[in-house]
């Protein structure tokens, strides 16, 4: 039996339709937690898993979290947040989950996550579990145990108290239990489960004693800004649980050659400082190009800054309109090609501009879009530095 630190619950949530493009294989109804546009908008703060209440939910009294590409506010983006920087992971989208698998002392309680499978696991069978893990850049500890437990029934925990499972009861876990500390790019933690027959639920997080858990100190990255928190904070995307095959077994097993990291470009082109003040208009709506990180949208720290100044600009000058003109990577485009959501990337940054400023009044009439995707790059070179010079948007003065 359990830990009697919770409860089974033996509530069914109604299935919706699937809306997510995944593998045809996969039990898992939304692998990637994706959220639409006008859903990803409502993610305001942590905490808001329940967005996706009818595919993922929290068991334990303490809610994890969403992160979106598409919410407002910058401590739950995609992208930098709260705990870090990373872009979404596996190729799927636009979102990603969070949960915390351990804090010093137990300060603060740990958070999991837990699905409904499209279908009950058959007594026997053996099932292929995968989901990526990547360790938040603030975290100032990896930890091991991470492990997916399968259920008949729902988990509920009371209060805020973990999910800690008996000697009877085992989790799915990587071969060799190792402590996760890439904070660069998604890795994805695999695993063999044997049903026992009518699994219906599949839950993810830290189910071991503290005193059972490894956790190592991580060194905090020097180009990493803010404070490290103590505890193991993990994003996790790209779930997946199949039924075992001869073709799938290799890759289930997590080996060296399957576990390498899911990484994503981050190197984003920093412009030099250069004092436009008594430069003509047009000179200084030319020097205002601003770039992105890869396969994404979002608008930094540094664009902003650039954005507000050309901004203020165009407020100043009402005859004024700007031309955009947006462009994306090769990489970019041939990602497009295997995933549909990376498609429209060269527009989407478009678009997100055009919001920023009409966040400041401005009209969206003023504005004039170019979409160059990769016809036109700054840069010829096959380096990342090259690559990041390419991810940009460019702006022209139509007076």
């Amino acid at each position: 039996m359990m830990n009697k630190k919770y409860i089974l619950g033996g509530a069914l949530f109604f299935l919706t339709s699937l809306s997510y493009g995944q593998d045809a294989d996969n039990l898992i109804e939304n692998p990637g937690f994706e959220l639409d546009e006008k859903q990803g908008k409502k993610i305001k703060k942590l905490k808001a898993l329940s967005a996706l209440k009818d595919q993922w939910f929290s068991p334990t009294g303490v809610k994890a979290d969403l992160f979106s590409e598409y919410a407002r506010e910058d401590m739950v983006k995609v992208g930098k947040n709260i705990y870090g920087s990373e872009p979404a992971g596996g190729n799927l989208g636009n979102t990603y989950a969070g949960i915390n698998a351990y804090s010093y002392n137990n300060r603060e309680p740990r958070t999991y996550l837990t699905t409904v499978l499209l279908d009950k696991l058959s007594k026997g069978q053996e099932y292929c579990v995968k989901y990526h893990v990547s360790l938040a850049d603030l975290s100032k500890y990896s930890v091991n145990n991470l492990g997916a437990y399968f259920s008949k029934n729902a988990i509920e925990v009371e209060g805020k108290n973990d999910i800690i499972l008996d000697d009877k009861e085992f989790p799915v876990k990587s071969v060799g239990n190792k402590v996760y500390d890439n904070t660069f790019g998604f890795m994805p933690v695999c695993g063999i489960y044997t049903a026992k027959g009518g699994e219906r639920y599949l839950t993810i997080g830290n189910f071991d004693e503290t005193k059972n858990t490894t956790a190592k100190k991580v060194k905090k990255a020097k180009d990493i800004r803010g404070t490290q928190i103590p505890k193991a904070y993990y994003y996790i995307d790209n779930v997946s649980v199949e039924i075992l095959t001869d073709e799938n077994r290799d890759q289930c097993s997590c080996s060296p050659e399957a576990e390498k990291v899911v990484e994503v470009e981050r190197v984003i082109y920093r412009k030099q400082s250069t004092n436009m003040e008594d430069a003509p208009d047009e000179d200084k709506v030319a020097a205002s190009t601003i770039y992105f990180d890869h396969l994404t949208s979002q608008l930094e720290q540094d664009a902003k800054t650039d954005l507000d100044v050309l901004a203020k600009l165009l407020i100043d000058n009402p005859s004024y309109k700007i031309r955009i003109i947006s462009h994306s990577t090769n990489d970019e485009i041939k990602k497009a090609e295997e995933v549909d959501y990376h498609g429209d990337l060269a527009q989407r940054r478009s678009s997100k501009i055009i919001e920023y400023f009409e966040g400041h009044g401005l009209d969206k009439g003023r504005f004039m879009e170019v979409i160059q995707d990769n016809k036109s790059p700054a840069s010829s070179k096959n380096t990342p530095l090259a690559e990041a010079k390419n991810r940009r948007v460019e702006f022209e003065l139509v007076k």
